[in-house]
This record gives C-alpha cells, structure tokens and sequence, in this order.
C-alpha cells in the first residue's frame, strides 16, 4: 500500500515536503519511498476536471510521478491540503494546479 504524506517542520524557517510511504501487507510499520521539498513542485495534474477519478500525476523539478488515490474524494482533500500549504508556504514559484476541480482551489 502506498501513501503519501505532506508535513511541515515546526523550526524557523518552516520547510515542507511531500513523502510517498509505502505500508506492507501484514505489517504496521512504514517506509519511506521517495520525498520531494515543496520547493520542487511544478505542477499538479487532476488529469480530467470532468470526472471524479482517483489518479493524478506531480511534476518535480527532476522527476514525474504518478499517483492513485484510495478515491476521488481522498485526491480533491489532499489537493486542497496540498494547494493551501503551497499558499502559505512557497513565496516565489508556487506550483501550477491544471485539470482540477474548481473546488480544489476554493471555487
């Protein structure tokens, strides 16, 4: 099972990431798969503003990874967590959100 986290330290100055976790059958535990720094993202990609659909893919500065969610409704609340930290967070170039609901950006 693969999950993903966005989080933000709580030192000055605050730094967020996006993690991809991977959880095994069987198991409780966690482990870490790949992060990003917020920094890093370029893009969000719903793929069909249309049509409730779980995937989705991120556009890093040097990767491209896609992503399926549990349900539709799990990838528009993480893209509302995930649009409103890149708000409050990045203060030059925040990431472009396109084929997403217009709810996802408080529309």
């Amino acid at each position: 099972y693969m999950f993903s986290i966005c989080s933000v330290t709580n030192k000055k100055p605050a730094q967020a990431s996006i993690t991809k976790v991977k959880q095994f059958e069987g198991s409780t535990s966690f482990v870490r798969r790949t992060q990003w720094m917020l920094e890093q993202l370029r893009q969000v990609n719903g793929i069909d503003p249309n049509r409730d659909s779980p995937e989705f893919d991120l556009l890093f500065e040097n990767a491209f990874d896609q992503w399926v969610a549990n349900t539709a409704s799990e990838k528009c609340t993480f893209f509302q967590i995930l649009h409103h930290t890149c708000q409050r967070y990045l203060t030059d170039k925040k990431p472009e959100f396109i084929n997403c609901q217009s709810k996802i950006m408080g529309g």
